[in-house]
């Protein structure tokens, strides 16, 4: 039998916090199809996935953010990691994020049967439907949300 990062074990993954010279955070909505149990599915995320073995989380998030939008990033500083549990998804993930920007190409999805949507959005105007490990919690230790705006994500956003 298969075993299955982040289900029958802990899965290391990456996120890149990827932003313009506008003071816009690129997002990718995912798609509602990628999975019935996953409870991120529909919510704004950014690019990143899981490490693979042997490889530098650095290089992960490099490599994660060229396959799921076609662009090549640099990256400005770590921003933190922490535990993403979903009870209901049955997943436990240790993510590994990092504040970057684009040095080479244009955002477009490269993976449809993943995500349906791609956009830049304005820091002040963060989608609600929006994920918590992926972009409320980076933009809040960024500073780019406040802690009031945190709190209620946390109470109303599912489980993320």
């Amino acid at each position: 039998m298969k075993m299955i990062t982040g289900k029958d074990f802990i899965g290391v993954g990456c996120g890149a916090v990827v932003l313009n010279g506008k003071n816009e955070i690129l997002l990718m909505k995912r798609n509602k199809k990628i999975a019935n149990h996953r409870t991120t599915a529909g919510l704004w995320s950014i690019p990143g996935g899981e490490v693979e073995f042997g490889e530098r989380v650095e290089d992960a998030v490099k490599r994660e953010t060229m396959e799921e939008v076609g662009i090549e990033i640099t990256i400005e500083e770590p921003i933190g990691h922490w535990d993403q549990i979903l009870p209901k998804s049955r997943i436990h993930w240790h993510c590994v994020t990092f504040l970057c920007k684009v040095k080479k190409g244009i955002p477009k999805i490269l993976e449809p049967e993943k995500f349906d949507q791609i956009k830049w959005f304005p820091l002040n105007r963060i989608p609600k439907d929006a994920g918590i490990a992926h972009v409320a919690a980076p933009l809040f230790l960024l500073g780019y949300m406040t802690k009031k705006e945190f709190s209620r994500r946390l109470r109303e956003t599912p489980e993320s």
